[in-house]
């Protein structure tokens, strides 16, 4: 199933150096000319068709469940590097609880779902959980919710509420929390934070 969610992202309009660097791609290098000026070179990532024994491991399958085109940008930067289990990721998208049902019916090799709440409906997100672990039978999928409605259900009221495996506040997110949850998650071991339920 094709979503209207690519891995391959344009880059937005570039409003500073900064913003223009975050675009690019390939490792940054610093250089200087004869007139003091620093300039910077981006370096050749490494062709995509060479695979580094890391690489050759299957990749943990993440859907990627939100309303915000952003929301999935910025997952696939965060995590496009990453390694868990000397394992890296391959992302699936949706851009609403029905467009997820779809794919999961469809895919059922998919490791971990990164659930929004509020898409489609105030609720989207939690109705499709209980879908999923009642008629749809996936008791085994791995679900952790990400709101970025701080205020629409407590972490402790949605892990007890509905049977996700963790919950994360959107504003809260940095790389370490996430490959921590994302990580206990996916291994099965207990979580050294909190956000997992």
């Amino acid at each position: 199933m094709v979503s209207r969610f690519d891995t391959q992202f344009p880059a937005p309009p570039v409003f500073s150096m900064s913003r223009q660097a975050w675009h690019l791609s390939g490792d940054l290098a610093e250089s200087s000319t004869d007139g003091d000026e620093d300039l910077f070179t981006f370096l050749d990532e490494e062709p995509e068709d060479e695979q580094t024994p890391l690489d050759t491991k299957a990749p943990w399958v993440l859907l990627v469940v939100d309303d915000e085109q952003q929301v999935h940008e910025a997952t696939v930067l965060t995590l496009r590097r990453a390694r868990i289990a000397n394992r890296p990721f391959r992302f699936l998208h949706a851009s609403s609880a029905a467009e997820a049902r779809q794919i999961i019916s469809a895919e059922p090799q998919i490791d971990l779902v990164l659930l929004d709440v509020v898409m489609e409906t105030r609720d989207a997100g939690f109705k499709l959980v209980t879908e999923l672990r009642g008629p749809m039978g996936r008791k085994d999928l791995k679900i952790l919710i990400r709101s970025g409605q701080p205020g629409l259900e407590s972490e402790s009221t949605v892990c007890k509420r509905y049977p996700v495996d963790g919950y994360m506040q959107k504003s809260q997110q940095t790389y370490a929390l996430m490959m921590d949850v994302i990580g206990n998650l996916l291994l099965g071991t207990s979580p050294d934070r909190h956000s997992a339920c």
